[in-house]
């Protein structure tokens, strides 16, 4: 296959189909009006269309998910497409529009974020950052985090020194003594790279950010403070890039993160990534990836929160976080995930009022596990099957809720091995395999950067 291609496609034809697997494909309209429709109408993809010079398909292609959603020709219109690796080259020789392509990944995130996280009761929609931040410190100070409750505080002082709460920040941290000074610590600083305590706070929701991160050792947890509680979104691990979409808008941070154990990260601010996307491949090629990984799961997600029941959205969320870590969808071979049955509960939105029944539910599945802070899936092919039941239930039933007093997980291992049969998703191979350190990621990517970091002075 060639490198490049223009295509012309008559008014009303189809450049690709949601859900085609067929993902190698990057497209840019050279003139004419692309349009996108999906099954969900609920949940857009960046935008309705694509006119002149506008670029699509890309967030399927890096990350080699299945396509979001249906792209055709609302006129006769011509395109121009790429494979994966001329348009990352392409990328790489042009700085301006990869930063464009980064803000619009955040703004699609973000989209997804205020679908996945509405602000509660309609009235905070336009809540002020620093309102914000200030009731972020409220609430790790109220649940005993008392470090982190510190570091927040301590950002809303730096932030708004004559804030509104200012005063009760003040005697917030002064209150906290030595347990705020321990968050207020800044990381230790060892070359180029930070070390970070466990739990310590590396940045967090609602404060500016300048740099992004490379994890070199350690875990790394994402989180989000959403109605009243704490929600874990990701846990990283060595090699995965955060913190990427603050540093090319002018939007605060949309989640915190904090150090899973002992971790050791290398910041880098815009003005080297602009330098050292120039300069490595590997690099822009991993950020890209990540993001646009991100990004797919993120409307996964999205997606699987307009299920009408909550069992659905519980076994669509599990079946998701699987894929999300690479976890064959055939697998039979135990998996554990970093969070709890509350967690759960929060992360798929269950209804306070349903909270007992479905827990009661969920408890009887024989292929979970739950303990504090983390859930072992026995079978994972046993979750896409019921994942892939409960949906085709919700399709078919439009009324309430799930009977919680019926048997359901007995009926589902009763179902026909049609639908039982697991779905065809396989691990995607790491497309740039590398040697790995003993106790740490790969040392390639990191000796070229330091290279680059060091010999320009940062």
């Amino acid at each position: 296959m060639k490198d490049r291609n223009r295509t012309l496609f008559r008014a009303g034809s189809y450049v690709y189909i949601e859900g085609d697997e067929d993902v190698d494909e990057v497209y840019i309209v050279e003139n004419g009006l692309v349009e996108f429709k999906s099954s969900n109408e609920r949940v857009r993809t960046h935008g309705n269309n694509a006119g002149p010079g506008d670029v699509f398909g890309f967030i399927s292609s890096l990350s080699r998910r299945p396509r979001m959603e249906t792209a055709f020709a609302k006129v006769n219109s011509s395109v121009i497409s790429f494979t994966r690796d001329k348009f990352l080259s392409l990328l790489q020789k042009n700085s301006e529009i990869a930063i464009k392509l980064i803000n619009a990944y955040a703004e699609e995130l973000r989209h997804y974020d205020t679908m996945i996280f509405p602000m509660e009761g309609g009235n905070d929609a336009a809540a002020p950052e620093e309102l914000l931040l200030y009731e972020l410190g409220a609430y790790y100070r109220t649940v005993g985090a008392k470090s982190h409750a510190g570091y927040v505080m301590r950002r809303y002082l730096e932030l708004y020194p004559g804030g509104h709460h200012a005063e009760e920040a003040r005697n917030a941290i002064q209150s906290l003594g030595d347990d705020a000074n321990r968050g207020m610590a800044p990381p230790v600083s060892e070359g180029i790279y930070r070390i970070y305590g466990d739990r310590q706070i590396i940045f967090c929701e609602h404060e500016p950010g300048n740099e992004l991160y490379i994890i070199k050792k350690g875990r790394v947890k994402i989180v989000k403070f959403h109605g009243g509680s704490e929600i874990i979104l990701s846990i990283l691990r060595e090699g995965e890039i955060f913190g990427e979409l603050a540093i090319v808008s002018d939007k605060p941070r949309n989640a915190t993160a904090i150090s899973f154990g002992q971790s050791v990260l290398l910041p880098i601010d815009e003005e080297s990534l602009m330098k050292l996307i120039r300069k490595s491949s590997d690099l822009l090629k991993r950020i890209f990836t990540a993001i646009s990984q991100r990004v797919w799961f993120t409307f996964i997600r999205t997606e699987s929160r307009f299920y009408a029941k909550p069992i659905t959205r519980i076994y669509a969320f599990l079946e998701n976080k699987l894929i999300e870590e690479n976890i064959s969808l055939k697998s039979r071979e135990p998996h554990a995930l970093n969070f709890g049955i509350d967690e759960l509960l929060r992360m798929s939105h269950t209804p306070a009022s349903r909270i007992g029944a479905v827990t009661a539910e969920i408890t009887k599945d024989r292929n979970l596990e739950f303990n504090f802070g983390r859930t072992l899936i026995e079978n994972p092919s046993l979750v896409a099957s019921r994942a892939r039941y409960y949906r085709a239930r919700d399709h078919l039933y439009e009324g309430g809720d799930v009977s919680m007093d019926e048997p359901v997980m007995e009926r589902v291992e009763m179902e026909s091995e049609s639908l039982l049969e697991p779905t065809g998703y396989e691990p995607i191979p790491d497309a740039t395999p590398e040697k790995k350190e003993k106790g740490g990621v790969t040392s390639g990517l990191f000796d070229e950067l330091e290279l680059e970091l060091e010999n320009d002075g940062t």
